[in-house]
């Protein structure tokens, strides 16, 4: 029989109860039911640890993003080149399903956004889902994940000294195929270079802060005059001795004193029978000749001076009285001899000769001040006593000379130093004054001298001695164009630039000279150095902030010096001030490549951070030791390479920030 269903609920009630009562096999159903909750649980830990390794690895991508996207920055702003280099980065470190390919850790497919933040920022952005497992059966299929990063470039104070090849060879392209030469190629990498670092000169500035560019171009020597002069003029010496000649002023020079005509007693009568006329009368007073007389001869004599010398004149008289004829148109003639004696004193001397020396000494001290120094242009004049003169001194002491102004350049012949220092020196020595970029003016050993080749001659002989010109020259200096002189445009102190004044100074940039890589870099380490005349230029910290330091040297080339030229250092083969005793060319150049190491090293323990960029040549040893890091150290194969390393020195020195 059917049970009603009010049977069949009494009866599953008094099953509940005898089930409530009886506890045997309680900890099994217990069990079961705890199974859901703890397999939640566990499959949430799973699905949230692999969520957490996407984010971060997805923060990873979008950091790598940023940086990289504002390396490629060059206007301040995100362009497509910016955005692809960093898309580029993100989908190297997290793929994100595009184009087909499978997502990194399986999460929904996604575009990341890349856009423009404050102060010339690169603002990375993503946002995708990373699907579950065991949560899913719980209701949750996905969890989402979302990353944004900024980069920006966050500078100091920053100073950064130029040092630049300006030397004959930048004249000549680079390769065959190059649109510039290298001096124009120069050009061009430093407005790339400025150009990068534009937009934090605009922020430093906006802040009371700065960037500033210091320039040393340099070839056989350095224009580091005005440098020298703003800081103080006494920097620089009064006077200074050149290879260079005496005009040797030892003939004498006579001036003639005449003294009044005097009858000597010798009359003579004109005889031809009869009488003459007047007018052959007067004739034969003057010593003309006319038909029927011959004029006396000599009529002077004595000198040369300082002896005497005598001019003989007459005085006629036609028809005296007493005269054997006197009367009518012809009458008796008769002259009276007169003696006029010139003596003879020196009042002075005249050119001999040159003489070719070692040291002569010429007085400077007007290019210490700007102003313009008198050379004499000739010999011809005179000169108050018997000895040897400088053209200076002709100009100034003596009469008769023709005359021109000189103002100086600003080039400069470097200070003392010591040819003790060979190519293997590994330290500069205390009197090597040239080498230490720190140290005070207070003598002439450790004053710069003005570069001068309007008085600067070779003789044919290394030796101190007197000799004769170098017959291959005979003449001063005067022709930068031989290559045995050269005056690069004048270095610029550390200051702040506009694109137009930069401008401006680069296309001044001539192409010139030898190649002293030493001058150029002991100059580049002065002018960015805390210490030395410069101090007041380069304090290590400005407005509270520390300043970085920087120098960047070009050279488009190896050293390369000439015994035979003028540079800093003297005529190299007479002046020996690097090489002692000159021998060859070979040693000259071991020197100067050492000295150069010398000044790299000093500019390094000056806090300088140091790229050097070769111009379509290879690095050398101290080339590439002297950079601060060898991956500083570049070869630039062409213009467009060069132009290209400029800009990405820029962005080194631009130290680049993650800032969220």
């Amino acid at each position: 029989m059917k049970k009603s269903i009010r049977d069949r609920m009494i009866a599953a009630r008094r099953f509940a109860n005898r089930l409530a009562k009886d506890t045997a096999g309680n900890a099994l159903m217990m069990i079961a039911a705890a199974l859901i909750p703890l397999a939640a649980l566990g499959g949430s830990g799973i699905d949230l640890s692999r969520a957490y390794l996407a984010q971060s690895r997805l923060q990873m991508a979008c950091d790598a993003a940023a940086l990289a996207g504002r390396r490629a920055m060059t206007t301040g702003s995100v362009d497509n080149t910016v955005r692809s280099e960093a898309l580029k980065f993100f989908r190297f470190n997290f793929e994100t399903g595009e184009g087909g390919r499978k997502p990194s850790f399986n999460v929904a497919n996604f575009v990341p956004t890349v856009e423009d933040g404050t102060n010339s920022a690169v603002v990375v952005s993503a946002a995708t889902t990373v699907p579950t497992s065991l949560m899913s059966m719980f209701g949750y299929t996905n969890i989402p994940i979302s990353v944004t990063c900024n980069a920006r470039q966050d500078f100091v104070n920053t100073d950064i000294v130029l040092v630049l090849d300006t030397t004959g060879s930048m004249a000549q392209k680079a390769v065959s195929t190059d649109t510039q030469t290298k001096i124009e190629g120069i050009r061009s990498a430093v407005l790339a270079l400025y150009d990068e670092l534009a937009p934090a000169q605009t922020q430093l500035e906006a802040v009371g802060l700065r960037l500033r560019y210091g320039i040393v171009p340099y070839s056989v020597t350095v224009n580091v005059g005005d440098a020298i002069r703003g800081v103080d003029s006494n920097y620089l010496v009064d006077k200074w001795d050149y290879q260079s000649r005496v005009a040797n002023f030892n003939t004498p020079n006579y001036v003639g004193t005449a003294g009044s005509p005097v009858i000597d007693g010798s009359v003579e009568v004109y005889s031809s029978g009869t009488g003459i006329s007047s007018s052959n009368c007067t004739k034969f007073g003057n010593n003309q000749s006319f038909t029927g007389f011959v004029p006396t001869s000599p009529t002077s004599g004595g000198g040369p001076a300082p002896t005497p010398s005598w001019v003989y004149t007459w005085v006629s008289e036609w028809g005296w009285s007493g005269a054997p004829d006197n009367s009518g148109s012809t009458k008796s003639c008769r002259r009276q001899r007169y003696v006029t004696t010139t003596t003879y004193a020196i009042n002075g001397y005249k050119f001999t000769d040159w003489t070719y020396k070692k040291a002569v000494e010429y007085n400077v001290s007007n290019f210490r001040t700007g102003s313009a120094i008198t050379l004499a242009t000739n010999t011809s004049g005179i000169m108050p006593a018997s000895d040897s003169y400088t053209s200076q001194q002709l100009a100034t002491s003596g009469t008769g000379f023709t005359t021109a102004s000189y103002t100086w350049k600003g080039c400069i012949e470097e200070r003392d130093t010591d040819s003790a220092i060979t190519s293997t020196t590994t330290a500069a020595t205390s009197d090597a004054h040239d080498l230490n970029i720190d140290e005070i003016p207070s003598s002439k050993e450790t004053r710069w001298r003005p570069h001068w080749p309007d008085v600067v001659y070779k003789r044919n002989s290394t030796s101190d001695a007197d000799a004769t010109p170098d017959a291959s020259s005979g003449t001063a200096m005067t022709s930068s164009g031989s290559n045995y002189w050269a005056c690069p445009t004048a270095a610029k102190r550390l200051q702040a630039w506009t694109k137009t004044n930069l401008t401006t100074y680069v296309n001044s940039l001539n192409a010139d000279g030898y190649t002293y890589h030493d001058i150029g870099m002991i100059w580049g380490a002065r002018f960015i150095s805390s210490g030395g005349i410069f101090a007041g230029d380069n304090p290590t910290t400005y407005k509270n902030m520390p300043v970085a330091k920087y120098i960047i040297y070009m050279t488009d080339g190896q050293l390369d010096t000439e015994p035979a030229g003028y540079t800093a250092y003297g005529v190299e083969y007479l002046d020996q001030r690097v090489s002692g005793d000159y021998t060859t060319t070979g040693d000259l150049d071991g020197r100067h490549r050492n000295r150069f190491s010398l000044a790299c090293n000093a500019a390094k323990a000056a806090g300088a951070n140091v790229w050097v960029i070769v111009f379509a040549t290879g690095l050398s040893t101290e080339l590439t030791n002297c950079a601060s890091k060898p991956t500083q150290a570049k070869v630039s194969a062409n213009s467009t390479a060069l132009i290209q390393d400029f800009a990405k020195i820029g962005k080194e020195i631009g130290a680049l920030r993650l800032t969220k």
